[in-house]
């Protein structure tokens, strides 16, 4: 059974924090505003104004200084900063491409539970991007994502199940992962579904919707 696995890295954060934006301004004068605030230590101003400089909101685009103002912001536990800032150290914007200090972002983002943060170290050690293939701990960073909610990270785990990847082939558990994730939405789950079906036995089926109860759960509770 051939599957497709996700291989996107999700996009960074575009919502913007609203300390210091007032949406009845001018973006220029947000920027002013925030920049002002942000120079005073104000870390949710910091995310802003690294914002800004990154789409080129109110100022003309600065990919450094986005990089500068998401790590002062970061280093005040401001978690999108650190999950922004991991990403541009994965991909090498604004700065050098630095794996060790994407993962490191990332893990304290994925610790404030994160999802986004969570998906992307599970991706990074599933994929090995510049580190080795560690599918033990890609299981670990999907799972918690997973059970945030995140449903590429559903997807990639049902993946790992299904061809026993770090761990023990379970139909089942690929089964209700993928139905998970299509039920909300997402494509590929859906196709995979239809394939896996023709090969899953009834008594798997029904063991499935046994784990998707247990999973949806232990989701609440956490």
């Amino acid at each position: 059974m051939k599957l497709i696995i996700v291989s996107l890295v999700l996009l960074a954060y575009s919502s913007i924090s609203l300390a210091c934006y007032k949406s009845e301004l001018s973006d220029q004068d947000n920027f002013i505003n925030c920049k002002l605030a942000a120079e005073k230590g104000d870390q949710k101003a910091q995310y802003n104004v690294a914002l800004m400089f990154r789409t080129g909101k109110g100022v003309a685009q600065d990919l450094e200084q986005a990089f500068e103002w998401y790590q002062q912001a970061a280093e005040q536990d401001n978690v999108k900063a650190q999950y922004n800032l991991a990403l541009m150290y994965q991909t090498g914007v604004g700065t050098e491409r630095d794996i060790s200090q994407a993962i490191a972002w990332y893990q304290r983002a994925a610790r404030h539970g994160n999802d986004k943060a969570q998906f992307n170290l599970g991706l990074i050690f599933h994929k090995g991007d510049g580190v080795a293939n560690d599918y033990r701990s890609a299981i670990d960073w999907y799972t918690q994502s997973a059970q945030g909610g995140n449903t590429n990270a559903q997807y990639n785990l049902a993946v790992m199940y299904d061809q026993g990847l770090g761990i023990e082939q379970d139909y089942a558990m690929a089964y209700m992962l993928w139905t998970l994730a299509a039920d909300a939405g997402h494509q590929l789950a859906k196709m995979n579904l239809d394939t896996l079906t023709e090969v899953i036995s009834a008594e798997q089926i029904k063991h499935s919707q046994k784990l998707a109860e247990q999973w949806l759960s232990e989701s609440l509770g956490q």
